[in-house]
């Protein structure tokens, strides 16, 4: 099942009138103008990279671009320990408590994201069979990392980044049905069709802005994106129960009573 996170209307409608979006032109073009050469190196390679080499020459540029500059590797005691690659911060303040903490759980309580990452084109929602010792799918391997996260923050950390590269996806730990509290967008074909709507939606909705309060707001973007989209649907069920209950249920009784008397 595909992720539910954010409205079809918001999506679509909803975040245009945001603005950000009317503001994001010299940001999106200059997002689009670091980011483009990295794919094109990997369009042209005749063998799909490891994850080590994805990592590096693809997802890391990306995260920077989206301005995620502050961000600490994971590294457990041992191989086995099941933890995400990354954490990433709203800034270096928060990066330096968290590297000055020593146990490696300890260390979500300073994080915003917890990051994971595949090798390119590797399915998010599939076993990958050349990962030895890795349990279940990159898509619950996640999950799992948001629950401990939440445990170990005391519910401050709710997002997390899965990615490949190529396709992108946004959870929210908070979000119900939690298998299907994601957004996903495929950057690789974005970046191939032109598509500037959609590489400005990606933009808005990954960068490091949108997870931080600015100046003078309660709320960050993303909680205001999520917010307009329970509000549309919220607003559909009065409008369409105002047409059952004031329209149609009067014409159906009424319609009845005719068909009794006939």
């Amino acid at each position: 099942m595909p992720g539910q996170l954010f409205t079809h209307y918001f999506l679509t409608t909803g975040i245009e009138a945001t603005p950000a979006w009317r503001s994001a032109d010299a940001a999106v073009a200059a997002f689009r103008s670091a980011i483009a050469p990295a794919y094109a190196r990997f369009a042209g390679s005749r063998q799909l990279p490891n994850e080590a080499v994805t990592e590096q020459e693809l997802i890391r540029p990306i995260l920077a671009a989206l301005g995620w500059a502050d961000y600490l590797p994971q590294q457990g005691a041992n191989r086995n320990e099941d933890i995400p690659d990354y954490l990433l911060f709203t800034d270096s303040a928060a990066k330096d408590r968290a590297a000055g903490r020593s146990r490696a759980e300890d260390r979500y309580q300073d994080a915003v994201v917890v990051e994971e990452s595949k090798r390119f084109g590797l399915p998010l929602d599939a076993r990958d069979r050349d990962a030895r010792g890795q349990a279940g799918t990159p898509h619950g391997q996640l999950l799992r990392y948001l629950a401990t996260a939440d445990i170990s923050s005391s519910g401050a950390v709710r997002w997390g980044i899965l990615t490949n590269g190529g396709t992108w996806r946004l959870y929210d730990y908070r979000a119900r049905p939690r298998a299907t509290g994601y957004y996903e967008a495929d950057l690789a074909e974005i970046l191939r069709s032109g598509d500037d709507d959609a590489l400005r939606r990606f933009y808005l909705l990954f960068r490091r802005e949108s997870f931080v309060r600015q100046a003078g707001a309660t709320t960050t973007f993303l909680e205001d994106a999520l917010a307009e989209g329970r509000r549309y649907e919220e607003q559909v069920t009065q409008d369409l129960s105002g047409v059952v209950f004031e329209q149609v249920f009067p014409n159906l009784v009424a319609a009845l009573a005719s068909a009794r008397e006939a």
